[in-house]
């Protein structure tokens, strides 16, 4: 909703933008006719016939008669012609008359060529002490038209200038904002259907109005996706059923290979060597066994088929029991086991799955046992940080292997750590992440977070507290 609104101001914005460069388009096509009616006019608006009665015009016992620079002058301004009438409409003086011009005009016709035109010639006209003068320029030149307007409307013309402006911009506004809310309501189940899709769920928009090739696109991606979807967790559902199966199969045949081979291990009438063997086949069975086990356990977690048994439980007391099960289970001498509680965490509740937190900070110890066989120190901590319980495996050993690491972390995928071989190269075996990959599981299962911390010497799982 947040975005739609962003982009329905940026659509108002961008409007009034548009509006703007409009009206200075507008202003500037208005100044450039105005400039090209100003160097059209200018030789001929700049030149007024209110001279020629004090420097072109000369009288001489009655006589009237145009000087050198009078003619100059008419001639830089552009007229052709020029005529003096006296107060009864009698031609008094002419100068380069065209043909068919009278000698004398009534006061009528004296009215109308100087609003309009005389015989089509254009004319300027002046009443002076010397006549009425009349000034011609060439035919087609000049555009007049008379236009005569109240006095009263001339004094409301800016009041109504102003009334106009506004219901121009009011109607402007009314058009942008009905516009955009238009457009605002077209994109609205566009933009619900998009969150929708992005949250996984099926969309089905109606493909009508301005959006409907879109809306048609998100409904044929939503159909996609959701063929995708269920094929998906079909494959899922049937691998997880094979796991399950599988493991289901073997667990007996395998019970029974570790019964005869402790049988063989507590025989007394075999040789050592035998019953060497035999341990060795029930260690490795029990391997197998472990496998299989986390395997399908991984499997369930991965798909949310595990369901957790919630219930309260004391993660103090919890990983006293893991240490001491540990020691009892003997400890040998390279090893150094100790164990830091804090006392904030004493009596401290805990809701979930208290087998499975218990089966995460075992696979932690089994790796610090397994991996380090020159020894090391363990220490098993829990404390208590903010709204978090945290249990805490730390060993000075060798630590977790950078690219496990990465692979628990995502920045790198299992495509870029594989058995195989790429254009004759041998590449790096995929390290066995099986074990830290539960305890990942078991920890998000639980809302909680997974860190491996100080370059892999240490693995921190952050628990939410009630």
């Amino acid at each position: 909703m947040k975005d739609l609104l962003k982009i329905y101001g940026k659509y108002v914005v961008s409007t009034w933008g548009i509006i703007l460069l409009l009206l200075m388009a507008n202003v500037g096509i208005f100044l450039w006719v105005m400039g090209d009616l100003y160097m059209i006019e200018r030789p001929i608006s700049s030149y007024g016939i209110g001279k020629l009665e004090y420097m072109g015009l000369e009288e001489t016992n009655g006589e009237l008669s145009l000087n050198q620079e009078g003619e100059e002058y008419l001639s830089e301004g552009g007229f052709l012609f020029l005529m003096v009438l006296n107060d009864q409409g009698e031609l008094r003086y002419g100068w380069n008359l065209p043909e068919g011009f009278k000698t004398h005009y009534t006061a009528g016709e004296i009215a109308a060529f100087s609003r309009w035109y005389l015989n089509d010639y254009p004319v300027r006209v002046l009443n002076t002490e010397k006549g009425l003068l009349v000034a011609g320029r060439e035919k087609g030149i000049i555009w007049k038209y008379p236009v005569e307007f109240p006095e009263g409307f001339m004094r409301n013309l800016g009041k109504y200038f102003r009334i106009a402006l506004g219901v121009n911009l009011l109607v402007v506004i009314c058009a942008i904002l009905f516009l955009g809310f238009r457009y605002y309501k077209s994109l609205l189940p566009l933009t619900k259907g998009n969150f929708e899709l992005s949250s996984n769920h099926r969309v089905e928009l109606s493909e009508k109005g301005v959006t409907a090739q879109l809306t048609a696109q998100v409904n044929r991606t939503s159909n996609l996706l959701e063929q995708q979807r269920k094929a998906l967790n079909k494959r899922d559902e049937a691998r997880t059923e094979w796991i399950a199966g599988v493991s289901h199969d073997i667990r007996t045949p395998l019970s029974v290979i570790i019964g005869y081979a402790d049988e063989l291990e507590n025989k007394k009438d075999l040789c050592i060597e035998d019953r060497e063997r035999a341990a060795a086949i029930k260690n490795q069975s029990l391997k197998i066994k472990q496998l299989i086990e986390d395997l399908n356990l991984t499997s369930k977690l991965e798909y949310n088929m595990q369901p957790l048994r919630i219930a309260d439980f004391y993660p103090a007391a919890l990983l006293r029991r893991l240490a001491a099960e540990k020691i009892n289970e003997g400890i040998k001498e390279q090893f150094e086991l100790a164990l830091e509680i804090d006392d904030c965490l004493e009596g401290t509740v805990l809701q979930g799955d208290e087998k499975l937190i218990a089966r995460a900070v075992g696979n932690l110890l089994n790796n610090s046992f397994l991996h380090n066989p020159k020894g090391c120190k363990i220490v098993i901590a829990g404390s208590i940080e903010g709204n978090s319980c945290v249990l805490q495996v730390t060993d000075d050993g060798c630590g977790i292997p950078k690219e496990v690491i990465e692979i628990l972390e995502g920045e790198s995928g299992f495509d870029k750590i594989f058995d195989g071989t790429i254009e004759g190269q041998r590449v790096k075996e995929k390290p066995h992440v099986m074990g830290l990959r539960i305890v990942k599981q078991i920890v998000l299962a639980h809302k909680g977070s997974f860190q491996i911390k100080e370059e892999g010497h240490t693995v921190k799982l952050a628990l939410p507290l009630v």
